[in-house]
């Protein structure tokens, strides 16, 4: 086991034990290369394993890890480094400074259902950012939902939780009753919050599992206890859990969480939408400076027409009167995820080449646009326009922090819907990235007026792609859209200009 002042790989070091768990110990550290504060999880494999098993043990938590290495949302509590030092494996992840919805239970009592409502949303944002870059968590229980002293929520144990599982950690932590000051889910870790398919840990982590250790995490956080713990051979339980002890209003939401069915579980956003009922209305937002004394422009519409042109060229995303919303709940990854679209046509289809050129935009952000398009700058955003007024460009990027990007296009959708003819909705999603949260929307409409602003021609119809880009600093829209008949042939250019745009120049 390690000990206070230990260097580790010659970059962390151990400041003091925070806990142990069944995988290994969790120190804080330091990271004196980038001189900033780190958790490093000393993974501890039971003794008396053989070679062979303490290899495919370490190998696997370090694949994991890795794995999880490409997460980043505000509510997943980012992997940074797997290391390998003295046969001993240590995985770093970001310090959050915070209590567990563990402990906090065990000391303070039940959540009050607004509360709890809103940790365990905030924690299914975090994984459905895991589970759209096909990362599943393996051991969401209270004791890895953290709660920020700043009131952040964090999902913790990405990685390390998929292999927790496994019998040989089981044994160190026992089954029995808690004792004094001790709370259920720790007692219980490697059973109580697991889901009723997963009691052969040969048996592949499953989203739906992830969602069913959600549910059964939020029955505790109103109830103070896990619910009715599973026999070990799931043939012997006829009936789903009971959650009659739970506050009413919660019943139907624990009941499709907690199906015994996987198939009978809800999708991530049917469960979102489910829990945000609960959650109280957020306090009105503060104003924040944008570039230098420049007031924040909220992403908001106004009148109908303004709804209509904005919610199609781009900011049209949140009322006036709406709050910045704090739970993000996707990232995308242009790089190595590319977008996925629509299969072309059976029949071939000569694609338009169109020359691109690199544009940097004053904000910071960078991109590849067509270089025969007219481009217009304006405050917050950049316009590039077909002169044959076949499709357009635009991206617009402002100071706004804690943009949910599913929610926004959401909302953006709701404005578009009653103002046009013809919608059709092809995706809405969140999607996996490292460049910071982000949603997708692919749609076609006709459109009911001629708009100006957006260069839209009346009795037309239209094929657009939108993605909204949350980072930790910024909120960014890009937005393309071509007439429909040629959404094909401009369909090659769309993907390179999305996988161009970088919100930092490079």
């Amino acid at each position: 086991m390690g000990s206070p002042g230990q260097l580790v790989v010659k970059r962390y070091r151990l400041v003091r034990a925070l806990g142990q768990g069944n995988t290994g110990v969790v120190w804080e550290g330091h990271d004196d290369l980038l001189d900033r504060p780190v958790a490093v999880r000393e993974v501890l494999l039971p003794a008396g394993l053989r070679e062979t098993r303490q290899t495919a043990l370490q190998q696997r938590i370090a694949r994991e890890s890795r794995q999880a290495e490409r997460l980043r949302h505000p509510g997943i509590a980012a992997v940074f480094d797997v290391a390998e030092e003295d046969g001993r494996l240590w995985v770093v992840m970001e310090l959050a400074r915070s209590r567990s919805l563990d402990g906090i239970v065990a000391s303070d009592g039940p959540l009050e259902v607004p509360k709890a409502a809103h940790v365990i949303r905030t924690a299914l944002s975090a994984l459905t950012v895991a589970h759209a870059a096909g990362v599943r968590h393996g051991d969401v229980r209270p004791a890895n939902i953290l709660v920020g002293h700043d009131g952040r929520v964090v999902l913790a144990d990405f990685g390390v939780g998929a292999v927790a599982a496994d019998p040989v950690f089981a044994k160190r932590v026992g089954e029995r009753s808690p004792a004094h000051g001790e709370s259920w889910s720790s007692a219980r870790s490697t059973s109580a919050f697991r889901a009723p398919e997963r009691t052969d840990p040969d048996t592949p982590v499953r989203e739906a599992a992830d969602l069913w250790s959600l549910g059964a995490s939020l029955y505790f956080a109103v109830t103070g206890k896990p619910p009715a713990l599973h026999d070990e051979k799931p043939a012997r339980i006829p009936k789903d859990i009971d959650v009659s002890a739970a506050p009413e209003e919660l019943r139907p939401v624990l009941a499709a969480l907690l199906a015994r069915d996987p198939k009978r579980r809800p999708s991530h956003e049917a469960a979102d939408a489910l829990l945000a009922a609960f959650e109280p209305p957020p306090p009105p937002p503060e104003p924040k400076p944008v570039r230098g004394s420049m007031r924040l422009r909220f992403i908001a519409v106004g009148t109908a027409v303004v709804v209509v042109a904005g919610a199609l060229s781009g900011w049209a995303l949140l009322r006036p009167d709406t709050t910045v919303i704090t739970t993000r709940t996707a990232a995308t990854d242009p790089t190595t995820a590319p977008v996925v679209l629509p299969s072309p046509s059976p029949s071939p289809i000569a694609a338009l080449r169109f020359k691109l050129e690199r544009y940097d935009s004053p904000a910071g952000w960078h991109t590849m646009a067509p270089r025969a398009w007219k481009r217009s700058v304006g405050e917050y955003s950049v316009w590039w326009v077909d002169p044959r007024n076949r499709g357009h460009l635009s991206i617009e990027m402002t100071n706004q922090v804690g943009t949910d990007p599913l929610a926004a296009l959401h909302e953006a959708e709701a404005f578009l819907y009653p103002n046009v003819e013809a919608y059709s909705k092809l995706r809405l999603k969140t999607v996996g990235s490292k460049l910071g949260s982000a949603a997708d929307w692919e749609f076609t409409w006709r459109q009911v007026r001629n708009a100006k602003e957006t260069h839209l021609v009346k009795g037309e119809t239209y094929h657009q792609y939108r993605r909204v880009i949350s980072t930790e600093t910024t909120t960014t829209v890009l937005t393309w859209t071509t007439t429909a008949a040629e959404w094909e042939r401009m369909r090659p250019t769309l993907l390179r200009v999305f996988r161009a745009y970088s919100p930092t120049q490079t």
